[in-house]
């Protein structure tokens, strides 16, 4: 005698058979209730850091593996994107991408010399080298709206 398949949906419209635990963690995750366990792109970066050193000399000198390098722009454009000018908080609608060696003068487009900023600091920012950019931002005047922003 056959045994009757079971499977996980009932119909085509419906999704398979939770339990209560899974709704309840959905939800303390859904309001920020839930502490994160590391898993994830996150988790992945925390464990290949444990098994791959680096130390600051390999940072300075670029020499660090690609793996780790492509974790960390991941986590620096979509976990925590921060301005890398004036640290405000930025979501994925009001994120912009700046060159810090602009492409007018000849940098180049690579993950390097990209970073967050937000649309002010962009703009304030334009095809300056970051040296002027960041003297410019300590006078009075512009320091006001980049803190306004």
């Amino acid at each position: 005698m056959l045994t009757p398949f079971k499977s996980n949906y009932d119909t085509l419209t419906t999704g398979p058979e939770r339990g209560p635990e899974f709704y309840r963690a959905r939800h303390m995750r859904r309001k920020g209730l839930r502490q994160s366990t590391g898993e994830g792109r996150l988790g992945r970066l925390r464990e290949t850091s444990k098994y791959k050193q680096a130390s600051i000399a390999d940072i300075l000198s670029n020499r660090l593996d690609r793996c780790v390098t492509n974790e960390f722009h991941f986590y620096e454009w979509n976990v925590l994107t921060l301005c890398a000018y004036c640290h405000t908080r930025l979501s994925k609608r009001t994120v912009t991408r700046d060159h810090v060696i602009p492409q007018s003068k000849g940098g180049p487009t690579t993950p390097d010399n990209l970073v967050p900023a937000c649309s002010r600091c962009n703009h304030l920012k334009a095809n300056k080298p970051l040296w002027k950019f960041l003297l410019e931002r300590q006078r009075p005047d512009i320091r006001g709206c980049i803190a306004a922003n």
